[in-house]
This record gives C-alpha cells, sequence and structure tokens, in this order.
C-alpha cells in the first residue's frame, strides 16, 4: 500500500498510466516555443494566415498521418515554426477527427 504521505503531497497521483506519456522526443517538441508566421511566399501558408485573420476554414489533402491523401477541413488557430528556419506548421480544429490537430505545411495541397 502507497504511504498516504506522498499521495496527499503530490508526489504519486493515482491512476496516472505513465504509457499515456508521449515519448520524450515529441514531449520536448510539443514543450519548445512557437514562433508566428505572418507572410510567406507560399501560397498556402499564406492561405493559413489569411484563414487566421479572418476566422475561415482551410479545406487541405494532408499527404501525412494515418490516411494520407484525406480531405481536411480545419479551423486554423496558429501557424508557427519552432526555429526561424524550421519547418511551418498550422494548428487548428480539425472536423475530421473532431479534435485540435497540428499538420506540416509541405504534407499538406
Amino acid at each position: 500500500m502507497k504511504d498516504k504521505r506522498f499521495i496527499q503531497s503530490g508526489l504519486i497521483v493515482p491512476k496516472l498510466d505513465p504509457k499515456k506519456f508521449p515519448p520524450e522526443r515529441l514531449f520536448h517538441w510539443l514543450a519548445a516555443p512557437r514562433i508566428p508566421v505572418l507572410a510567406s511566399d507560399d501560397p498556402l501558408v499564406t492561405m493559413c494566415v489569411q484563414a487566421v485573420l479572418k476566422k475561415e476554414q482551410v479545406d487541405l489533402i494532408y499527404i501525412g498521418g494515418s490516411t494520407p491523401g484525406a480531405p481536411r477541413k480545419i479551423n486554423v488557430s496558429l501557424v508557427f515554426q519552432h526555429t526561424t528556419e524550421g519547418g511551418i506548421y498550422v494548428a487548428g480544429y480539425c472536423h475530421s477527427r473532431n479534435a485540435n490537430r497540428i499538420f506540416r505545411i509541405d504534407r499538406a495541397r
């Protein structure tokens, strides 16, 4: 039996499944600062930035993910990079998955 002092202090959290935590590499990626992208020469990035400003929905064909080539309807909330030389990502609500998702823009058409 676990000592109640540890549970009450917050050192042990009951019913916390360590298998549900993301791998360390993904955890660091999610925790990295996000640099907003406000302008780009890429028309797809520009379309997503405009969707954020106008609060419009975007229709994409996403090549990555569990269903490659599937159309996605996204309410874009942020277009960002982790570094100024890194890839550009689109974060938003995906109606196909009924959840918030992040899409790498170079895998979208």
